[in-house]
């Protein structure tokens, strides 16, 4: 009963606690909206007074420098009730007119000469921070704007505002007098406050606040107040002056609706905890005394006897009680389907097409179904109780054992398909063959079983070795065709040469360009032939794998490709490349595509090239950055393609073979290649090669 009740009293609580929580949300929106509504006030205040001192500063008396006159003027613009005090300033801040003062009399200098030559430079206007005035000895805010004569600043034009005429402004906002509310200037100095302005007045607030303040434009959060109250501070500063404004709110404020409600939870939630206490030991007397009368039914049904159950006084008891005898009928039924299943999985297992092995934690077969019978040559019966190496070669003995002991060292649940992949079985008369193994471990009743499931790939592993055999004669056709074409076609293009040498003053025009567009095309030809040569070649010599040091291939290709560098004023940046596995010519082969292609394809631009590397995964990725000409998104897997161009003869020369033998390099050593673009942006090259030993692509 207590369970059952505890989560209904705190999904009370919580509602309760959430409710809180938006209230409190709720009225710190709320005092936010009140902050910034103040904030605007002190501005719409500020921008009054400096429009007002803005319509001042175009006087005649100012321009006919008729200073008593000027003196009268802006007395009357005191009667706005926000300004109390208007001063003109020159330029070496000496006062010429105070309206507090009789026109006459000696002035002092202005006390912010700061903002006075800030003014005369930008023709700006500013309000000042809190500041104690030259001429009223006490705490002032100063509106200061320029008098221009033409562009010319020729004098300042400043307001004094008094700090009562801010607390005016935040009288009218009409807050509750149990809110702690301040006025801030730039500098995070009181100018104006709900509590104790005498004692507060020009003095800093609090810390935290002032940092928030300088952080951001608006905000919320606990502290205590300069009186030490525990307040919720809700703070907004003007994107225009700078000048803040924060409303406190007391805790206790908050808390005080919440703090009632959960003393009525409490009480409320203790009277049905010791009610529901109550009844839950009366109830559970009587359940017990119904559940040990099933006891020895429980026991009976274990042991497989027969279950008979008296009528009980406890409903869900009675219930139970039939549902034994019920499940009494139901574990004799499924006895008997056991049987029938395991009679059927035997009749599946020896008609499986694939050999299936099980041998326990010593290695010896407990299962030889009859696939495996015939695929090693070895009847069942002889089979059962043999070890299971009796049937593998005796040079995989050891690396058999260490699986199997690795095996049972880890988690059974991973262990499936632990041993996938080709591997060689062993006939019974000493006949080796190919096969692949699936193998799964589980542990039943603390011992280990192991099952393979053996297939043999004879005919699959012959099919791939003569695929293997008819690429490699592929391969050195290609080779031995691109070889024997190159001596006619260099006897072509000598043809040619002669020709033109002895006969080509004998012939017209036409028959001179025939010649050259002759030697144009068999030039062509002959390059096609040599990068045939060099792609059939790829895959027709053997590959030396050995340590290869990046970054000295890198500066081999710039040395190599010094005079088109040098030509097209490209910058080549190499930065640290790491050192791999691999061919190092096919390696020099690939950088020296890749670069030479950023050289070629750039227009209008001196090429900037970077060559990068970083490892991810096992892996290092390898980048050739470009700043070229770019290619469009349709074309970025065609590129890769034996003969696939994307631009004519006349714009690009080539054969269209050097990306194709990128990519048969990079694929050789195990990796692969992809190109990013964006047309007119250039173009990144991407490859990448294993971080560790490439053993397997030898064997590949």
């Amino acid at each position: 009963m207590a369970a059952c009740l505890l989560p209904a009293i705190l999904a009370a609580v919580g509602l309760l606690v959430s409710n809180y929580q938006q209230q409190r949300a709720e009225r710190v929106d709320d005092t936010a909206s009140s902050v910034r509504s103040l904030v605007s006030a002190i501005d719409r205040d500020f921008v009054i007074a400096e429009s007002a001192l803005s319509a001042l500063a175009t006087s005649p008396f100012l321009k006919n420098q008729d200073f008593r006159s000027f003196h009268a003027q802006a007395g009357e613009l005191l009667r706005l009730g926000f300004i109390n005090n208007i001063v003109l300033i020159d330029a070496s801040g000496q006062q010429l007119v105070n309206t507090i003062i009789p026109f006459g009399e000696a002035l002092p200098n202005t006390n912010v000469m700061a903002m006075t030559e800030r003014i005369f430079k930008t023709g700006m206007p500013e309000v000042s921070d809190l500041r104690v005035g030259a001429a009223l000895k006490k705490p002032v805010v100063s509106v200061a704007v320029p008098v221009l004569s033409g562009q010319t600043v020729t004098y300042i034009l400043t307001g004094v505002v008094l700090p009562a005429q801010l607390q005016k402004t935040m009288s009218a906002s009409g807050l509750p007098t149990d809110r702690i509310v301040t006025i801030f200037d730039r500098a995070g100095v009181i100018a104006a406050r709900s509590h104790a302005i005498e004692r507060f007045l020009g003095k800093g607030g609090h810390p935290g606040l002032i940092q928030r303040l300088k952080e951001v434009n608006e905000g919320a959060f606990e502290l205590l107040s300069l009186e030490g109250i525990p307040v919720m501070s809700v703070f907004s500063r003007s994107d225009t002056t700078g000048w803040g404004a924060s409303i406190g709110i007391p805790l206790r404020v908050l808390t005080a609706d919440f703090r009632r409600s959960l003393w009525l939870m409490a009480g409320v939630a203790s009277l049905l905890l010791a009610t529901s206490l109550a009844l839950a030991w009366l109830l559970g007397r009587r359940i017990s005394h119904a559940l040990i009368q099933l006891v020895q039914p429980a026991l009976d049904l274990a042991h497989g006897k027969a279950v008979h159950v008296p009528e009980l006084a406890v409903r869900e008891a009675d219930e139970l009680g039939r549902a034994l005898v019920l499940a009494s009928v139901d574990l004799e039924s499924a006895n008997n389907a056991l049987k029938n299943s395991e009679t059927r999985m035997r009749g599946i297992l020896q008609s499986a097409m694939d050999a299936i092995i099980t041998v326990d934690d010593g290695q010896a077969i407990i299962l030889f179904n009859a696939a495996a019978a015939t695929m090693f040559a070895c009847p069942a019966e002889d089979a059962i109780g043999t070890p299971l190496t009796r049937f593998i070669p005796a040079r995989f003995h050891e690396q058999y054992a260490d699986f199997l002991e690795k095996q049972e060292h880890t988690d059974p649940e991973d262990h499936a398909g632990g041993l996938n992949g080709v591997t060689v079985g062993l006939r019974l008369g000493g006949e080796e063959f190919p096969v692949e193994v699936s193998f799964s471990s589980v542990v039943e009743s603390d011992v280990w079983l192991h099952t393979l499931i053996i297939r043999d790939v004879t005919s699959r592993v012959k099919a791939h070795l003569a695929l293997e055999r008819s690429n490699l004669k592929l391969q050195q056709f290609a080779y031995v065709a691109s070889h024997d074409l190159k001596t006619p076609l260099r006897s072509i293009g000598g043809f040619m040469q002669i020709l033109d040498r002895n006969h080509g003053e004998q012939l017209d025009d036409k028959a001179r360009a025939l010649i050259r567009r002759t030697a144009d095309a068999t030039r062509r030809l002959e390059q096609l032939t040599e990068d045939l040569l060099s792609y059939a070649r790829i895959d027709a010599e053997a590959k030396q794998f050995v340590a290869v040091n990046m970054t000295e291939v890198a500066w081999e290709v710039v040395h190599l490709l010094d005079a088109s560098i040098t030509s097209t004023a490209a910058v080549v940046h190499v930065n640290d490349l790491p050192v791999v596995q691999g061919d190092r010519t096919q390696l020099v082969q690939l950088l020296l595509n890749l670069v030479g292609n950023g050289l070629k394809y750039c227009r209008d631009r001196a090429p900037l090239i970077q060559l990068s590397a970083v490892q991810r995964e096992g892996v290092w990725v390898f980048s050739v950055t470009d700043n070229g000409i770019g290619i469009d998104a349709r074309h970025l897997e065609k590129v890769f393609e034996v003969f696939k161009r994307l631009h004519s003869q006349s714009a690009f020369p080539g054969t269209g073979i050097g990306l194709a033998v990128c990519r048969r390099v990079v694929e050789g050593h195990g990796g692969k290649i992809w190109v990013t673009s964006q047309p007119g942006q250039g173009s990144v090259f991407s490859f990448t090669l294993p971080a560790k030993s490439l053993e397997a692509c030898h064997e590949n």
